[in-house]
């Protein structure tokens, strides 16, 4: 019944606010500043003396994913929306000089809803993303995702806005079990990979009123307001710095480059190639790369 109350209380703020903006909310535009950060705790590893002295380089190889996943990833990303429509890029960096060494190298890249770039037609209830599967490309078109988000009371202040949490917690799908019990059956092999902590299945938004626009980074969307942080897995994504009406033109542009699928073709497809790699590489998400100086 609280949680009903506090719903209808939102409701009632929106209703005012947009009867009280919407010319302003017709000319509205804005640039959203995201970082997302990745980090995990890694897990003991269960290599014995024995399994090293049988591959020397397996001690090297866990050393360097114990300290990639321990030093985790940051990437960052910008948001280009309006009331019915938006953006959202990863901001490209430059490539740094790479060193000349020896030895094995491990990175690791982090894919889930808060970081896929994509662009939302909110009229039409449509996404686009732009992606690859072993360099060819597709365009997926689908309905944008919906949420079934729990509302809370919970508030706290990011940057000048203030923020209420929800949380959805997804059910676990068939494919996810079958990963969750191979990698069960990988720990008790000793499985480098079983180093990689489980994930926690619940995301946290947190979103605002004061930008009344049901829509947020990255497939996130669905609240009464903008989402300005989101945890997902072991991904914190949190935004930094939000443009209102600049002067520029926000050039929203929809995808069109790609083969068109949709997104339930194209992840069986992804999954299909990324079984095939992980024959060959030893790991989901890993690129293990061995380099030797003359």
């Amino acid at each position: 019944m609280k949680n009903f109350k506090w719903i209808a209380a939102v409701v009632v703020f929106l209703a005012f606010a947009k009867a009280n903006s919407l010319q302003a909310q017709q000319d509205f535009k804005a640039i959203a500043h995201y970082i997302a950060q990745s980090k995990f705790d890694v897990k003991e590893d269960s290599t014995d003396a024995k399994e090293v002295a049988e591959d020397p380089r397996r001690a090297e190889i866990t050393a360097q994913i114990k300290a990639a996943l321990a030093a985790g990833s940051k990437q960052e990303y910008t948001m280009k929306f309006t009331p019915t429509e938006s953006s959202y890029e990863k901001v490209i960096e430059l490539a740094k000089p790479k060193k000349p060494s020896g030895g094995i190298s491990v990175s690791f890249q982090v894919n889930n809803g808060s970081t896929n770039t994509v662009y939302k037609d909110l009229k039409e209830g449509k996404f686009y993303r732009e992606d690859q599967i072993m360099g060819k490309e597709f365009l997926i078109i689908d309905d944008v995702k919906t949420y079934d988000w729990q509302l809370t009371q919970e508030s706290k202040k990011i940057g000048n806005y203030t923020c209420y949490k929800a949380t959805y917690t997804p059910e676990i799908t068939e494919e996810e079990q079958t990963e969750k019990e191979k990698k069960e059956k990988d720990a008790k092999e000793g499985s480098l990979f079983a180093l990689i902590p489980e994930e926690d299945k619940t995301i946290t938004a947190w979103w605002t009123p004061e930008i009344p626009i049901s829509n947020g980074p990255g497939e996130y969307q669905g609240l009464p307001g903008m989402i300005l942080e989101v945890k997902e897995a072991n991904t914190i994504l949190l935004c930094t710095k939000i443009e209102i009406n600049p002067e520029e033109d926000l050039n929203i542009k929809q995808p069109k480059s790609g083969k068109e699928i949709n997104e339930k073709d194209f992840d069986e497809l992804r999954d299909k190639k990324m079984e095939e790699r992980m024959k060959k590489n030893g790991g989901k998400g890993f690129f293990i790369t061995e380099t030797r100086s003359n």
